[in-house]
């Protein structure tokens, strides 16, 4: 992306703006690739091709439960209008540059879901025993008795899809 950034400094013909095009679609590729993993397609189903960007970002997105659909639609807009610029011959400059910042914005968003994530990844419980959700709620609070003061620290756990709960005693 940073290479698309600094050529869109310099860039001035209908060429340069599809050139910048393809380095933006050779980003989401390298990013996409990088993001997700072979274990999130369910077995007995043809995982994409190494350059099937929707197709990866959408097993992607089913380890994000914080996932919304409009950022969803924004990627594939995005990598949509990634494709128009390296082939249109009417690209112009406003749209190329439209493209570069909204994808680095979209893909530091995606970074920041696959970090969450991978912190979920970390905790106690990353799916619902019951149902195998994401969709975990986690407060974590401590117990205090009104004369001795504070008792012990636990954990309230809920699933948001089939409203299984769970108390851990932390101590």
């Amino acid at each position: 992306m940073r290479l698309a950034q600094q050529q869109l400094t310099r860039a001035t013909t209908v060429e340069e703006y599809q050139q910048i095009g393809i380095l933006i679609r050779d980003s989401w590729i390298e990013f996409t690739r990088k993001l997700f993993s072979p274990s999130l397609v369910p077995a007995g189903t043809t995982p994409p091709g190494p350059a099937d960007v929707n197709g990866m970002l959408s097993y992607t997105f089913t380890q994000w439960p914080n996932c919304s659909q409009k950022l969803k639609k924004q990627c594939e807009i995005l990598f949509s209008l990634t494709n128009e610029i390296q082939h249109r011959t009417s690209i112009d400059e406003i749209s190329t540059e439209w493209c570069v910042v909204n994808t680095a914005l979209v893909m530091a968003l995606l970074l920041e879901l696959d970090s969450q994530a991978n912190q979920l990844a970390s905790r106690r419980y990353y799916r619902c025993p019951i149902c195998g959700s994401l969709r975990l709620s986690v407060i974590k609070d401590t117990e205090v008795d009104p004369i001795d003061g504070p008792i012990y620290d636990y954990e309230q756990w809920e699933c948001q899809d089939c409203d299984w709960e769970h108390f851990v005693n932390l101590g």
